[in-house]
This record gives structure tokens, C-alpha cells and sequence, in this order.
């Protein structure tokens, strides 16, 4: 019998598939242990209105001068150190490099206390709180561009979910949220900065580069490099102003090691007694509602798979205009509008990973350093103390029903809602 050539070469290409299968599944699994310690290095860099703000830039008057244009971006740190060996109190030092610019080291401290409850989250909201009649709504809008997609917005009426009518588009797009890191109740051994032995501010020129060496009784000695490329990002600055189709433009500089961004924003328009419309908006192109999930870290790995997705803009974007429908729903500009940068990571694991899979993976300790920048306005607000609703349009008069004037009252219920929905 001939055998033609193709037919051998897909003979041997299928022989050869085989023994490589079979090369993979007698291959010896490399086993893996520890971490014996966790280290997270949480890096931010807030503008405008932020939490921020009032946590470490002097409370109601950091939160005012960030309002009125004041202040200028604020830089934070948050570090997290768990431990496989218990201790209590734990305490560990942070040795910094002198281009942080606050000293030579910065405690950590952690004394267990009672553990708080973990936050529950609800796709659909509980209406045991709602009382008996409540009234308004929530509308939820997505996308950029002078007009809202088809099937917007989605509509939760709290009348009729108290009755127990829930509407069926409240789908949205799946977040993976990243993983917990070192804290009480996940680790024997735990310490902290800030903590009320330091909570010292960071310095606006601080820089993470250089040698890091953190120490303590109850973890090993922890050692790591910061490069330039994962040092603190750059200050997001926030414009707005109305856009020639009747939407709400938002243009942002760009963030030099930004992976992605995301925009999100809350309106609300009084009704009748206390009903009143809450209005939700966000820059995804993909069907997400609210996306308070996304104000935060994200790991490299998602926030690449949500611009693939079209969740997250890509690093490029410098723009995004709310649509007219959000604007007309919320009676002018949103409230609050919040933008967010997502940085890179450093992660590092000593001892390195063997080559051999023969020899057993012990770690001894893994490092985490992760970046964001963010910032918020609220009322339309557009660079230092200048509000985009202060100039309307030439030939248009003032928008009538914005949130300045009017005088939101959120119900008890609205509030249920808000927790039900985003876990918060």
C-alpha cells in the first residue's frame, strides 16, 4: 500500500502530540509551600475630592481646599505585614530608602482586637429596610458618548421591589476582585502603618525607589528593590465641561504607567415628596451597573482582561463624554464623578522558584508593591475653583434642577439599596 506523504506527515505529527502529552502528564509537579509571610505595599495618589483628602490631608479643611482648588495631589501609603507565626502585639520596622523623605524606617504595629464582619454582598438589595411605602428609583447608565446605548437606563423602583418585583435585566458584568491581602483573621500574625504609634503624611515628592528591608520577631527578614517603574504614578486632573451634543465631557491627562481607566458618577433629582430619581452612571462600553467595585486596585492581569472587554478604557484614553440622557436624567451634571487610573505591580517571592520541579518550592515570603492614581469632582466641577455649570453654553440659559440647587433627600430605603447593591 502507498502512503502518501501528507498522510505521513499528520502520522507523525499526531505521534509526536502524543509523546509530548504524554512528556507533560509523567512530568513531576513541583510542590509548593509557604508563604511564611505576606508583605503588601498599597501606593496611591489622589487629586480633586477624595477620600484622601480628608484621611491624610487634614480632614473637613483638606476635603474644602480640594473642593476650591486647593492643596494639590496628595500621596498615601497603606503597608500590610501577615504572618504564619502569631503574635500579639505585632510589631515590625520598615526600613525605607531615604528618597521616601520620612526618616530612615516606619513602624509596623497590629494589636488583634475584635474582628469586624466581613461585608455581605447582595445582587439583589434586602427590603426588610425599606419601611412600608417607599418611593424613587434608581437609574443605571453606562458608556461614553453623546448618547446612551441601547437598553438604557435600567430601572429599580422601590415600590415595586418592596413588593417583591424585581426587574430582569439587573445582569451585569462579572469583577474579579482581587484576593485579600494580609489582615486579623487571615493571618496568625499581623502589623500595620499607619497605626497610633505613626501616621505620619507622605511627603509630595516621595519616592519609593531604592532598597527596602522590613524586620520583626515574627516574620523573616523581608528584603526588595523598587524601580522607577513601579514608583509612586502620576496625578490624574480632572476637566469637565458640556459637551455640543448635550452630554458632559470629562478629559483627564494621561497617566505615563496607567494600565486602563474608569470613570464613574452619581446624580440624584428630587421628586415628589420623598421619591426622587438616584441616578448611576459609568464609562464602561460593556453592560455594568453602578461599578463601585472598580474604584480601587485592580491586578494587571484583570485590568488587561477588562479593556479587552471594553470595562475598563485603555491606556490611551484621555476622554470620555457622560451622555445626554444621564445629564437630563440627573437635572444637570452628575453630583460626584469619580476617575481611576489603574498602575502596575511588583510582586516578588524569595527564594525564586527552582528550576529543578524536583526540588520543593519553599517561600519564605511574598512581596506585593501595587499602584493606583484617582481622583473626584463634584457639581460639574472643572479645575482649581472654576464649575462647568457656572458656564453654560453661549445662547443656552442655566440648567434648571441641577444638584446645586436642588436638595437631595435620600431615603432610608434609597440608602438599603445603595448596600444591597454594591456590598457597601
Amino acid at each position: 500500500m502507498k502512503i502518501s506523504a501528507p498522510f505521513l506527515s499528520t502520522l507523525l505529527a499526531l505521534a509526536c502530540g502524543s509523546e509530548a502529552a504524554w512528556a507533560q502528564a509523567t512530568q513531576p509537579v513541583q510542590k509548593v509551600t509557604g508563604p511564611n509571610a505576606r508583605y503588601w505595599v498599597s501606593a496611591e495618589v489622589s487629586s480633586g475630592l477624595s477620600m484622601a483628602s480628608m484621611q491624610s490631608g487634614g480632614g473637613m479643611a483638606g476635603m474644602m481646599a480640594s473642593v476650591m482648588g486647593g492643596g494639590g495631589p496628595r500621596k498615601s501609603l497603606r503597608l500590610e505585614l501577615g504572618s504564619v507565626r502569631a503574635a500579639n502585639p505585632a510589631e515590625a520596622t520598615h526600613a525605607v530608602p531615604t528618597t521616601l523623605g520620612m526618616g530612615a524606617s516606619l513602624p509596623l504595629l497590629g494589636e488583634r482586637a475584635a474582628a469586624k464582619p466581613e461585608p455581605v454582598e447582595r445582587d439583589i438589595p434586602d427590603t426588610r429596610e425599606m419601611g412600608d411605602k417607599p418611593k424613587g428609583r434608581m437609574l443605571f447608565f453606562w458608556g461614553c458618548g453623546e448618547s446612551a446605548g441601547p437598553g438604557q437606563p435600567v430601572i429599580l423602583d422601590f415600590a415595586q421591589l418592596a413588593n417583591g418585583v424585581v426587574p430582569p435585566n439587573m445582569q451585569s458584568v462579572t469583577i474579579r476582585a482581587q484576593r485579600s491581602g494580609p489582615g486579623f483573621g487571615r493571618d496568625r500574625g499581623f502589623a500595620e502603618w499607619p497605626n497610633r504609634k505613626d501616621s505620619t503624611g507622605v511627603p509630595a515628592q516621595a519616592s519609593l525607589v531604592g532598597e527596602h528591608r522590613v524586620s520583626g520577631g515574627f516574620v523573616p527578614d523581608i528584603r526588595f528593590q523598587v524601580g522607577a517603574a513601579h514608583d509612586f504614578m502620576d496625578a490624574l486632573s480632572l476637566q469637565q465641561a458640556p459637551s455640543p451634543g448635550g452630554g458632559h465631557r470629562l478629559a483627564w491627562n494621561p497617566v505615563r504607567t496607567a494600565l486602563g481607566y474608569f470613570a464613574n458618577g452619581m446624580g440624584f433629582k428630587q421628586g415628589e415628596g420623598d421619591g426622587g430619581d438616584i441616578v448611576f452612571w459609568n464609562s464602561s462600553s460593556a453592560r455594568l451597573l453602578g461599578g463601585e467595585q472598580l474604584i480601587g486596585f485592580l491586578p494587571p492581569a484583570e485590568t488587561d482582561r477588562l479593556v479587552r472587554d471594553k470595562v475598563v478604557l485603555p491606556p490611551g484614553s484621555t476622554e470620555c463624554v457622560v451622555p445626554k440622557e444621564v445629564v437630563a436624567a440627573a437635572g444637570g451634571p452628575l453630583m460626584m464623578v469619580n476617575l481611576n487610573a489603574y498602575g502596575p505591580e511588583l510582586n516578588v517571592v524569595f527564594p525564586p522558584r527552582p528550576e529543578d520541579p524536583k526540588i520543593d518550592w519553599n517561600q519564605e515570603y511574598a512581596v506585593k508593591l501595587r499602584q493606583r492614581s484617582y481622583t473626584g469632582a463634584v457639581g460639574g466641577m472643572s479645575g482649581p475653583g472654576e464649575s462647568a455649570r457656572s458656564r453654560p453654553r453661549e445662547g443656552t440659559a442655566p440648567t434648571e434642577g441641577a444638584p446645586a440647587e436642588a436638595k437631595p433627600n435620600v431615603t432610608e430605603a434609597a440608602k438599603s439599596i445603595l448596600k444591597g447593591i454594591f456590598g457597601r
